[in-house]
């Protein structure tokens, strides 16, 4: 572990946490949880999307970091309401920190950190498809 880490006043650095979006796809049945996301409001989503009126036999839903528990629950309500079958990857992604200072005798630094990461894809089964 890097010491320098243990030496940061956060009186003397404003942090900015920045993702690669070029990571992230941007498909229409792609679903991202955050900590801040509306769980009911998330999940109304999903149900669009693969309900009768959408054009979609599967939806993922991705998460990271702290949202990966509000994404598995999301990932399981939303089985539990229409039966879908679910399949899950797991996997790490390294995200930078961008350390600006907030005094002027200091140096902007980054840091770089790895974050886990999840996604479910929900898919319907092949009888309820068809019958769409």
């Amino acid at each position: 572990m890097n010491e320098e880490k243990f030496h940061r006043d956060p009186e003397e650095y404003a942090i900015f946490k920045r993702l690669n979006n070029k990571q992230f796809s941007k498909r229409q049945n792609d679903i991202y949880v955050t900590r801040k996301t509306n769980f009911k409001a998330q999940l109304e989503r999903c149900i669009k999307l693969i309900s009768s009126n959408g054009n979609y036999r599967e939806i993922f839903i991705h998460g990271m970091g702290s949202a990966l528990q509000r994404t598995i629950n999301l990932g399981l309500q939303f089985q539990l309401k229409t039966n879908c079958q679910l399949h899950t990857t797991i996997a790490s992604i390294e995200v930078t920190d961008h350390l600006m200072p907030l005094l002027d005798d200091l140096e902007p630094m980054s840091d770089t950190r790895w974050v886990s990461t999840i996604c479910i894809t929900c898919t319907l089964p092949t009888i309820l498809t068809e019958m769409k």
